[in-house]
């Protein structure tokens, strides 16, 4: 069951970065880094502030669309490598910080995450494929 759901998360994921490089064509090496800040604001939601696990991944998913929002800006008019570099650079920023941030769990990560999310996952991939 653990496999699959990692299979399902990585699902979602590609299914995302179709939608830049496939529709697009633009390489965003950064893709990772706003599923990771949805991943943690949902989990830190969910972990410290007792909010339902739903709540949380909608609240996740404006996380890492805020973020977004904020590296597209800059980089609006980056093309080919130039926005891989930015976005790449903006990756290491993000996993260098998340890595030593004490709330975060620093490099063990967070523990005590609920393992109800499964339905949740399958859900979502079903409705993106």
């Amino acid at each position: 069951m653990q496999i699959l759901t990692v299979i399902m998360i990585n699902s979602i994921l590609a299914v995302s970065l179709n939608l830049v490089t496939g529709y697009t064509g633009q390489l965003s090496l950064g893709h990772a880094t706003f599923m990771s800040l949805g991943a943690y604001a949902a989990t830190l939601l969910t972990l410290k502030l007792d909010f339902p696990f739903v709540a949380s991944l909608i609240l996740g998913a404006i996380v890492a669309a805020f973020f977004g929002f904020i590296i597209g800006v800059p980089t609006l008019r980056l093309k080919g490598d130039y926005l891989a570099i930015a976005t790449l650079g903006f990756g290491e920023i993000t996993k260098n910080i998340l890595l030593n941030l004490e709330f975060t769990g620093g490099p063990m990560g967070l523990r005590g995450i609920p393992k109800v999310t499964n339905i949740y996952i399958a859900t979502i991939v079903l409705l993106l494929v």
